[in-house]
């Protein structure tokens, strides 16, 4: 059976300010950007502490290519880094999203 600090969802919940029992306990932060085929390019990395030890990475990837589309495609990926004091890990060590709708309604899902 899976508890709240096991589980992804939770930590993403967490990162995202939605109701999550899990509390980040700091960040650190690293940007960066470069021109491809004329487009910007944008990344930023970061990773979340939480109180139990584990460590999140979320990484945002996207371009300034325009989109008239209301899901623009962004790359979005968490993954584990540190389980910290969960014995079992955290499930899944890893999650890709091709746009900021797919990771809503992953997270609406799985925190219903």
């Amino acid at each position: 059976m899976n508890t709240p600090t096991d589980v992804l969802h939770a930590y993403v919940s967490a990162i995202l300010d939605k109701p999550s029992p899990l509390v980040v306990s700091g960040t650190t932060v690293e940007r960066s950007s470069w021109l491809d085929q004329g487009f910007e390019v944008t990344k930023e990395i970061t990773d979340y502490a939480f109180n139990n030890g584990a460590v999140i990475r979320r990484t945002v990837e996207q371009d300034n290519f325009p989109c008239e589309s209301a899901c623009a495609e962004v790359w979005i990926t968490y993954e584990v880094i540190s389980s910290g004091d969960v014995v079992l890990g955290i499930s899944p060590p890893r999650k890709t999203f091709e746009n900021a709708c797919r990771e809503s309604f992953w997270l609406a899902y799985h925190s219903a």
